[in-house]
């Protein structure tokens, strides 16, 4: 039995990632299948990148070997100059594997079955004019690269709490994420949209770590702050950013149980600050008592 044989295990029906790493500009990707009798002894194969919020299709050439039943491929997606000699557009490209040739052949996603120790950890690279490009590895599990790392919506999370510090008159704003679907990112910023005008405020979200889930804390100024400028009025949307290398995730967050609802003194006049409850979406109204 050779290595990759052994590191596939006897159950092997679906491609198992050997390797996924950055050569220069280039992102190799190695795995194994094991054949079976719907397959030639050497099968076509080619590297698939979708797209994902666009009509774009991609198709990269596989190299394909075979031995003791057992199937190897290997491809170079050179992020640099992919096709016709131009960088890979900017956006999300999911990867996937075509085996065979059409129309008989299949598509299957790569990365839900893996080597042991594969490092699954976002692996980033630049392109010229300081352009990140990242390979992950989804909340499935599958191989997908980034180009360009702008926010793309990622979902929902549901905040624990939100509390009104009357010590010194801000908004806390609590909760935690499942570790399962994503490894530790480097930032987090609590983004409010507000709904008519759709003017954006920020204010860091800061995060901690534990071994099943990742917590995090924002803080909301919203009368006359020393550093920060308070939350204008209006009807704010709440959604936290998460930031990893080179990539931003955006998740809508959702409204807890038990909501504010106070009065401020600010400049010289009373607000009224009021948030939604459970299980609407988090919304943080600022006006006029």
């Amino acid at each position: 039995m050779n290595r990759a044989e052994d590191e596939a295990g006897a159950t092997m029906s679906e491609p198992y990632l050997t390797e996924v790493g950055w050569a220069g500009s280039a992102l190799r990707v190695a795995g194994a299948i094991r054949r079976d009798d719907d397959l030639p002894a050497i099968p076509e194969m080619e590297l698939l990148l979708r797209e994902r919020d666009g009509g774009g299709l991609l198709r990269l050439p596989a190299s394909v070997t075979a031995e003791d039943g057992l199937i190897t491929f290997e491809a170079l997606v050179d992020v640099a100059a992919v096709e016709r000699g131009e960088p890979l557009p900017g956006g999300l490209w999911d990867v996937d594997l075509a085996i065979g040739a059409p129309p008989e052949g299949r598509v299957v996603e790569l990365g839900p079955e893996r080597a042991p120790g594969l490092d699954t950890s976002p692996q980033r690279r630049f392109l010229p004019g300081a352009v990140t490009v990242a390979a992950y590895f989804g909340g499935r599990g599958t191989l997908s690269i980034d180009v360009g790392g702008r926010s793309h919506v990622a979902g929902t999370t549901a905040a624990d709490a939100i509390a009104w510090d009357e010590r010194r008159a801000e908004v806390v704003i609590t909760g935690h994420i499942d570790r399962g679907w994503i490894s530790m990112p480097i930032s987090g910023t609590l983004i409010l949209t507000e709904q008519r005008s759709r003017k954006t405020f920020e204010v860091i979200a800061a995060l901690e770590e534990s071994d099943d889930r990742l917590a995090y804390r924002a803080v909301l100024p919203v009368t006359r702050a020393y550093v920060d400028d308070p939350l204008p009025r209006g009807t704010w949307d709440v959604s936290l950013c998460l930031g990893f290398s080179g990539m931003h995730r955006e998740l809508a967050v959702l409204a807890p149980d038990e909501p504010v609802d106070v009065q401020v003194w600010r400049r010289l006049r009373h607000v009224r600050v009021a948030s939604s409850s459970a299980p609407d979406p988090l919304a943080i109204t600022v006006g006029r008592a």
